[in-house]
C-alpha cells in the first residue's frame, strides 16, 4: 500500500511509571520468522559484546559541577554490540539503539527472534530490538551520558537532554567507533562518497527516540530513523501553553531518581522543586514560576531554557532562517559556520494517540518539517498507536463506573498495520533494499481510531490516509466541523468538564482523526477573590457527548495561560493546535471543546488551603475558528479504515 501511495503521491505506580520509560526484553509470540540460518559450515554464534567507547568532548559543560573528581575532557559511554550468526565474509546492516530516560542499554537477545505484535507499545520495541540479528542485522544499544554505566564516575557524563552538543556528539563518535569495527563486527559499508559510511538505522522510544533526530540531521551516514514516543520541541511538551505538566514532570523526576540518572546541576535543581517530595511543586504552574525559581538557585534562563530548545524544532528554525546550527565559539560545534540544511531521511514515526507526555501533534509538527527537508524527497510514514507515555494516576483516563482510572498502555498496533513487522520491515527495505508485505500494508499515514474507552485492549481500528489531516478538512468525504465562535466559563471546584460544542454527527462512517486547531483563543482568569494573584491556565481538551457521557478523547488534556493566543506557545506557528486524536463516531454524537478547573495530568493535587495543592482555578474562555478534523470514511477518496481479520 505504501509503495502504491508512492507512486501516487511521488505514514502513581513505580513499575507502571518504569515499563513507559526503561530498559529490558522480553519473549514473544507472533510476528514474522527468523532468517534462515547462516550457509557455511561453521558459522559464527549470535553472541553479544559488550565495549565502551570514548567520545572527546567533556563530561561536563557546566561551571557550577565543582565536583573535580567527576569531570573529565572526554566522555565514556557503554556499548553492547548483537551480532547474529554469521560466516566468513558475511556483512550486515546496523540498528543503533538507545533508550528512554532513566533506561539503560539492552544485553540480552529475545528468546526466539520473534516479536509479539500483542505486547504493549513501548515494551515491544525493546523486544524488536532483541530480535534483529535473528533477522540478519547488526544491533547496537548504547547509554547515554547520565544513564546506566554511562555516569561520572565511570568517565561518564552528565545528562543534558539530547543536547547536540553533547548527547549528539557522543553519537557521532559511536558512528566514527563502529565504521573503524567494521571488519571486526562484518558491517556492511557503502561506497557513497561519505566518509567512514555503513548501512545504519536507528530505533528506541522516548528519550531513545529524542537522540535520532538530531543525529540524523547532523550525520549523513544515518540512512533511515524509527522515533517511538517522542517530541518536537521538549519544551512545549514540558509547558504547553507555558503550564507546566507538573504531574508527569515529577513522574520523570521519580524515574531519575530510581534509575541513578546523573543529571546536569540544572536539572537536578528542577527535579529538585518539581518532584514528588517537595511538598510546595504544586505552586509552580507556569513557564515564569520554574524560571523563577532557577534563577533564585543562580542559573540563567539562557542556560536553562538550551535544555529544552535544541531540538527538532531549533533545527527547523535554524534552517528556514539560513543559520548555521551551532555558534563557533561553542564546545563541540561542527557547523564550520555554514548554514544549516535538514536532511531528507527516510523517517517512520510512532506515536501514541493517547501519550499525555509527547502527543501526536509533536508528531505531526516533525511530520511536516521532515517530509520537506532538503530536497523533499525523504520517504516519511506515520503510524499512530494507543501506547506510549501513561499517567498511572487514577483520573488520568476515563472513568469506570463512575470511578476514576488510570491509563494502561495498548500496543503498537494502527488497524492491521502491526508495529512491530512493519518497523522491521522499514529496516529491510531502505537498509537491504528488500520489499516484503509488511511494507506494502503500510500507508503514508495510518492514525488508529480505537475507542477510547477500552483502547489498550479492544481490537486495533485505524484510518489510512495519504496525508495527516489539519483542521476542518475540505472536499469529497469532508465533514463540516468549524465554530466560528464560541465562549465558555469553568468554575466548578469538582473538575466536571464544561462542554462547548462545535458540531453534531449525523449518520455512520464518520472519524475524528488529525490534529484539532483554533484561529484564536483567550484565557481570562477569574474572581482574584477566589485564586489571588496568580495566573489562570485553561485545561483543554476535544470531548464527545454521546448517550449522557462526556468522553474525552484519547485522554488527552493540554494546558494554555491566560492571555491571547494564536499559535502554541515556543513553537510559532499559524494556528493554536490541540493535541492530536483519532476515534470513530456514532450517529447522535456532539463533538466539541472540553476544559476543565484543574486536571491530574498536570498535578495530583488541586484545591484550596492544604500546602503544596494547586489553587483554585476559575476562568473563562473565548474562542474563534475551532476546526476538528472529521471524514466519512465511505466517501473520503483516499482513506479507508484498517482492522485485523477475525481470528
Amino acid at each position: 500500500m505504501l509503495g502504491q501511495a508512492k507512486s501516487c503521491l511521488l505514514g502513581l505506580g513505580i513499575a507502571v511509571a518504569l515499563s513507559a520509560c526503561g530498559g529490558g526484553s522480553s519473549s514473544s509470540s507472533g510476528g514474522a520468522a527468523p532468517r534462515a540460518v547462516a550457509d557455511c559450515t561453521d558459522p559464527l554464534a549470535m553472541e553479544i559484546q559488550q565495549h565502551t567507547v570514548v567520545s572527546n568532548l567533556p563530561n561536563s559543560y557546566d561551571p557550577d559541577n565543582t565536583d573535580d573528581a567527576i569531570e573529565s575532557p572526554t566522555t565514556t559511554f557503554s556499548v553492547s554490540v548483537f551480532l547474529p550468526e554469521r560466516c566468513p565474509g558475511e556483512t550486515f546492516p546496523v540498528v543503533v539503539q538507545s533508550h528512554g530516560y532513566s533506561g539503560s542499554r539492552e544485553m540480552n537477545f529475545d528468546d526466539d527472534g520473534v516479536a509479539d505484535p500483542d505486547e504493549a507499545h513501548f515494551p515491544a520495541i525493546n523486544t524488536l530490538f532483541g530480535t534483529l540479528p535473528y533477522h540478519g542485522y547488526i544491533g547496537v544499544s548504547y547509554e547515554q551520558r547520565g544513564h546506566g554505566d554511562s555516569v561520572p564516575a565511570n568517565g561518564g557524563g552528565h545528562a543534558r537532554v539530547i543536547d547536540p552538543q553533547a548527547e549528539t556528539q557522543d553519537g557521532i563518535a559511536l558512528l566514527d567507533w563502529l565504521a573503524s569495527q567494521a571488519d571486526t563486527f562484518q558491517i556492511e559499508t557503502e561506497n557513497s562518497g561519505i566518509a567512514n559510511d555503513f548501512k545504519l538505522g536507528t530505533l528506541g522510544y522516548s528519550y531513545g527516540g529524542g537522540y535520532q533526530f538530531p543525529l540524523a540531521l547532523l550525520d549523513e551516514r544515518v540512512d533511515t530513523i524509527v522515533p517511538n514516543g517522542t517530541w518536537h520541541s521538549i519544551i512545549n511538551s514540558l509547558l504547553p501553553g507555558d503550564a507546566v505538566k507538573n504531574s508527569f514532570d515529577a513522574f520523570l523526576c521519580l524515574l531519575a531518581d530510581n534509575g541513578g540518572v546523573v543529571n546536569t546541576p540544572a536539572l537536578d535543581f528542577l527535579c529538585d522543586r518539581l518532584g514528588a517530595t517537595n511538598p510546595n511543586a504544586g505552586s509552580i504552574r507556569t513557564r515564569e514560576d520554574l524560571l523563577a525559581e532557577t534563577r533564585s538557585e543562580g542559573f540563567s534562563d539562557e542556560a536553562v531554557l538550551r535544555l529544552f530548545q535544541r531540538h527538532v524544532r531549533y533545527f527547523q528554525k535554524q534552517d528556514e532562517a539560513n543559520q548555521p546550527w551551532c555558534e563557533q565559539t561553542e564546545t563541540g560545534c561542527t557547523s564550520g559556520g555554514q548554514p544549516f540544511e535538514g536532511r531528507a531521511t527516510p523517517t517512520l514515526l510512532v506515536q501514541g494517540n493517547r501519550d499525555v507526555l509527547f502527543n501526536m501533534t509533536e508528531t505531526y509538527w516533525n511530520w511536516d518539517y521532515l517530509r520537506n527537508a532538503g530536497d523533499g524527497s525523504a520517504e516519511v510514514a506515520v503510524i499512530t498507536t494507543e501506547g506510549g507515555h501513561m499517567n498511572p494516576l487514577p483520573g488520568s483516563a476515563q472513568p469506570e463506573n463512575g470511578q476514576p482510572t488510570a491509563q494502561t498502555e495498548g500496543t503498537a498496533n494502527c488497524g492491521n498495520v502491526i508495529g512491530v513487522d512493519a518497523i522491521r520491515a522499514w529496516f529491510d527495505f531502505h537498509l537491504k533494499g528488500a520489499r516484503t508485505p509488511a511494507y506494502d500494508n503500510l500507508a503514508p499515514v495510518c492514525i488508529s481510531v480505537a475507542d477510547t474507552a477500552s483502547a489498550d485492549t479492544a481490537p486495533p481500528v485505524g484510518v489510512l490516509l495519504n496525508e495527516m489531516p489539519l483542521g476542518q478538512q475540505v472536499g469529497t468525504g469532508a465533514v463540516a466541523a468549524r465554530l466560528e465562535q464560541g465562549s465558555a466559563t469553568v468554575t466548578q471546584a469538582d473538575n466536571e468538564a464544561v462542554f462547548l460544542p462545535v458540531v453534531t454527527i449525523a449518520g455512520d462512517n464518520q472519524v475524528l482523526a488529525g490534529i484539532p486547531s483554533i484561529d484564536q483563543i483567550d484565557v481570562i482568569d477569574g474572581d482574584d477573590e477566589l485564586i489571588g494573584e496568580v495566573d489562570a491556565v485553561a485545561h483543554i481538551g476535544v470531548g464527545i457527548q454521546r448517550g449522557g457521557t462526556t468522553i474525552l478523547v484519547d485522554d488527552q488534556v493540554t494546558a494554555l495561560l491566560q492571555g491571547s493566543h494564536t499559535s502554541n506557545p515556543n513553537i510559532g506557528n499559524d494556528k493554536y493546535l490541540l493535541p492530536g486524536i483519532g476515534e470513530q463516531l456514532q450517529d447522535g454524537d456532539v463533538v466539541g471543546l472540553v476544559f476543565y478547573q484543574n486536571h491530574v495530568q498536570y498535578s495530583a493535587v488541586t484545591g484550596a488551603g492544604a500546602p503544596g495543592t494547586n489553587p483554585l482555578n476559575p476562568y473563562s474562555v473565548t474562542v474563534s475558528g475551532v476546526e476538528l478534523p472529521i471524514i466519512d470514511v465511505s466517501l473520503h477518496p483516499n482513506a479507508s479504515l484498517s482492522t485485523l481479520p477475525a481470528p
